[in-house]
């Protein structure tokens, strides 16, 4: 991986760590910041991220894919149900939890990849990407607070549903815009249908959240929606689904960051130990090249 695409995967991972806590603002009200408001329903605020990234990005939709199979499974497995398991995990589980069980995307991913791309992961990489999930999942763990709740299954879910989406955008050849923009317009009716049909009252326990809650939507389209996702399927279609995911271990960590800082989260050995193993691992992955394709593979144009 060149240093540049390194970065951008930096800063993509940046917006997803900090994304973490607001998130959990928004569905739950943890921390409270406005008075009296407990969080938007989880699948009421999935469909307004993605009915907003559709009315942004609307304009891309054409020229209309032609392999449209792919572009339809990319949008319901990394859109509609990724972020409506994300979400209701946030809203039922700590965002520490959800951090550890989401990078089961990693495991998920690599297994998808060797059986459906036909990709290889050699001993070295291997080994990076597990001390990088090690690493990970030493600055994330609180043993005291994990247990098999829904949020926790949900967040399980969510992690399986991202790694089959990875496989599905690695077979579109559709710009990265024009994916996001077919993901927000494929996601928003069934997460709508979900949402009357499962929750109640949406109207008024969003409009509670007042203009914090309006920053994070934004936030959450802009930045992690069309930023985030935009240039992380660019990145996909560029290396090996093995070689990414696990690089994107370095969210969670800078989750863990984003809430020492802004929540006030203490310091520990633990953060310490498990970011210097997990950056460790996320070198040796990203310096490792495959042994089945090139580096970098070349995009097809669009017939």
């Amino acid at each position: 991986m060149t240093a540049r695409h390194f970065a951008l995967l930096f800063a993509i991972c940046f917006t997803w760590g900090v994304n973490f806590v607001v998130s959990k603002w928004a569905v739950s009200g943890t921390p409270v910041i406005v008075e009296g408001f407990d969080g938007a329903p989880p699948l009421f605020f999935a469909f307004m991220r993605f009915a907003l990234l559709y009315a942004v990005l609307a304009p891309f939709l054409r020229p209309i894919p032609k392999d449209m199979g792919a572009v339809i499974g990319a949008g319901l497995t990394m859109g509609a149900i990724q972020f409506a398991l994300l979400f209701i995990g946030l809203r039922y589980a700590t965002p520490s939890t959800i951090a550890i069980v989401v990078q089961l995307s990693v495991p998920f991913t690599t297994i998808l990849s060797i059986v459906f791309l036909s990709e290889k992961v050699g001993w070295v990489r291997g080994s990076g990407m597990a001390l990088a999930f090690l690493g990970a999942g030493l600055v994330v763990a609180k043993p005291a607070e994990i247990s098999f709740t829904v949020g926790l299954l949900a967040g399980v879910g969510a992690a399986l549903s991202a790694a089959a989406g990875s496989i599905f955008v690695k077979r579109t050849t559709a710009p990265a815009l024009s994916l996001q923009a077919w993901i927000g317009l494929i996601s928003w009716p069934p997460l709508l249908i979900a949402s009357m049909l499962l929750e109640s009252d949406q109207i008024n326990q969003t409009l509670a959240g007042g203009w914090p809650f309006l920053t994070v939507l934004i936030f959450t389209v802009v930045l992690v929606n069309v930023f985030g996702h935009g240039s992380f399927y660019f990145l996909l279609r560029r290396y090996d689904a093995s070689m990414i995911a696990p690089l994107t271990l370095m969210a969670p960590l800078i989750g863990v960051i984003a809430g020492v800082i802004l929540l006030g989260d203490p310091v520990t050995w633990q953060l310490v130990l498990g970011g210097l193993l997990a950056l460790t691992g996320v070198g040796v992955v990203a310096a490792r090249r495959s042994k089945t394709l090139p580096a970098e593979t070349v995009l097809r144009k669009p017939r």
